[in-house]
């Protein structure tokens, strides 16, 4: 077994500090984070940034319940609070389960951005919001989502729980626009 990687809890920012971590979670366990710091030689650009590397709440919560990596700090990991965090981290494992690599959607109006391969090589297929089955969606959100997603060559999924007499414990719905 792979040693575990080494999150280190910042106020309440996780963050990873070695390159090889870093690599490892990437190739071998799909996780992307996102880098932060300032490259030794160059600290005045950013462009590129480099080390440390900040994780997602739902992508340190998974690496921690998985084994793969263990929180150095004095108190404990307790992302999971409130019900939207359980839900969001429930339907990130649920992407994750399905070997897509996984980063924040803020940007285009959703939770979550799903890609079939690295982020680095890949361009992303979907666009997901976590939402709980009973919550209402304005017919508006949907229609909007639907065309901004087509528009930049993605589809929108709204991904939430599954009725309780089925298998799955998360249930997925894609939105395309048809356009004309």
């Amino acid at each position: 077994m792979d040693t575990q990687v080494e999150i280190r809890l910042c106020g309440t920012k996780p963050l990873v500090f070695k390159k090889e971590d870093v690599e490892r979670l990437r190739c071998q366990h799909r996780i992307v984070g996102a880098l932060i710091g300032a490259l030794p030689r160059l600290p005045l650009q950013n462009a590129y940034p480099g080390l440390p590397l900040l994780l997602s709440a739902e992508e340190a919560t998974l690496l921690i319940s998985k084994d793969f990596a263990v929180m150095n700090a004095s108190g404990n990991w307790t992302f999971l609070k409130t019900d939207l965090d359980r839900l969001r981290y429930r339907v990130f494992e649920y992407l994750w389960s399905k070997q897509l690599y996984i980063t924040r959607g803020l940007k285009f109006g959703g939770d979550f951005m799903a890609y079939p391969g690295d982020p680095m090589r890949f361009h992303s297929h979907y666009i997901v919001l976590a939402t709980e089955r009973d919550s209402p969606l304005a017919l508006l959100d949907i229609i909007s989502k639907g065309r901004l997603a087509i528009n930049v060559k993605k589809t929108f999924v709204i991904a939430g729980p599954a009725e309780e007499s089925s298998d799955d414990d998360i249930e997925t719905f894609s939105i395309q626009w048809a356009g004309f």
